[in-house]
């Protein structure tokens, strides 16, 4: 693999203070980065300010919805890569995370050497997906960009309605996405407002006709 020209300024963002100072440690001892910096929560000033070039941005389950801070991220840091790197596998945010703005996604067993090649290549302006989730299509984002336009639903909202298309109930699709039984029915409701519907059965012919069941 190429080595870069200049160092990799990389950004941090970890909730959990020890694995962050662990990642600061990992990428600072390599010549090839700068670590110009930590924290445990996405601030857009810090990013704006420090211009990294590539952001860890950390996910916990159960956290607030990574999608919303990798567009938090981009926003701050528009020039800047954004890997997001799981607790697990979770093969069913990929595509979300890549159609939010995401250039990657590795998982935290991940070994050492194997993180820092897949910041390099994103940082060469390759998608980086972690091996065990397979032969993961990279056109992913301009097909989920396809479902989305087709829906003119969000990508949490047309997930939502894809589980209503599987049968499942409020609460287990608040289970199946780690979500408020309240926030699924804000997003049911804003579904229903946009497709000009009033009845589940009829978000199933929808969600049939549209592809996504």
């Amino acid at each position: 693999m190429q080595v870069p020209s200049r160092q990799i300024r990389i950004f941090i963002i970890d909730p959990q203070p020890l694995i962050a100072a662990a990642l600061h440690h990992l990428f600072a001892a390599n010549a090839i980065f700068h670590v110009v910096g930590t924290s445990q929560l996405v601030k857009a000033l810090i990013l704006r300010t420090l211009c990294p070039d590539v952001v860890l941005l950390c996910q916990e389950h159960g956290s607030t919805d990574v999608c919303d801070m990798v567009g938090a991220c981009r926003a701050a840091a528009p020039a800047a890569k954004v890997c997001v790197v799981a607790c697990h596998t979770h093969p069913e945010l990929v595509p979300r995370v890549l159609e939010a703005g995401a250039d990657g996604y590795a998982i935290k067993d991940t070994a050492p050497a194997e993180l820092i090649d897949a910041v390099i290549q994103m940082h060469d302006g390759l998608t980086y997906i972690d091996p065990r989730l397979g032969a993961y299509p990279l056109n992913a984002r301009s097909s989920s960009r396809r479902v989305r336009t087709l829906n003119n639903l969000s990508i949490r909202e047309t997930e939502v309605l894809k589980l209503i298309a599987d049968g499942y109930s409020n609460r287990e699709i608040s289970i199946a996405l780690s979500l408020s039984e309240k926030t699924i029915k804000n997003h049911i409701s804003r579904i229903f407002a946009k497709l000009h519907i009033t009845a589940r059965t009829q978000a199933v012919i929808h969600a049939i006709k549209a592809g996504i069941a």
